[in-house]
């Protein structure tokens, strides 16, 4: 197991390229870390891998805001194994963290790694109830209409994302449907405060 100073300068590596502004902000990252462990509890998983898998998740996010790469799950996995590699990190952990890092917003998974699973519920887990809400709005709301005619709408990225069917892990399955709970209200009120009529 990796120290938790390892981790610490870790941290702040991945804080310098991600700033501390906007819905993917090292804030975010933090959270996806926090979530990680907390779901990780009743589980059998390599705590090293969970923990650079959820620190390194979406190091080149901004690259992918800012067109400069297409897919950041897939460069991130590439960065994130070039970053590891300059380090003391066990080799042999190094291409699951690429794999949890390639898959975390992809439809497919890997059971026999069930490291990704752990950061694609702790990711998601991000996207749903108040912070959900926060960010949904920061990262699409300048861009885009905000009633449900659009599919891109924040308020349409919400609804799509209040299903706790996502979730498969018992603690976060527990904390997703606490939090889907927020975004219904949330989505019913603004529905009518948006479309209110004199």
């Amino acid at each position: 197991m990796m120290s938790d100073e390892f981790y610490e300068k870790l941290k702040e590596k991945v804080k310098k390229v991600l700033g501390e502004k906007g819905s993917h902000a090292f804030n975010h990252t933090e959270r996806v870390y926090n979530y990680a462990l907390l779901i990780s509890k009743e589980l059998d998983v390599d705590l090293d891998i969970v923990k650079a898998s959820a620190l390194l998740h979406d190091i080149v996010k901004h690259k992918e805001k800012n067109g400069e790469v297409k897919d950041h799950a897939e460069q991130g996995a590439i960065e994130a194994r070039k970053i590891l590699e300059k380090t003391n990190f066990p080799k042999e952990k190094i291409e699951i963290v690429y794999k949890c890092i390639l898959l975390h917003n992809k439809k497919e998974d890997l059971p026999e790694i069930k490291e990704i699973r752990v950061l694609k519920e702790a990711d998601g887990l991000e996207a749903i109830g108040a912070m959900g809400i926060a960010r949904a709005f920061s990262y699409t709301g300048e861009e885009n209409d905000w009633d449900n005619s659009s599919s891109e709408s924040p308020l349409n990225l919400l609804i799509n994302r209040s299903n706790s069917n996502y979730f498969k892990l018992p603690i976060a399955k527990k904390l997703a449907e606490k939090k889907i709970k927020i975004m219904k209200y949330f989505c019913n009120s603004f529905t009518k405060e948006f479309n209110l009529k004199k």
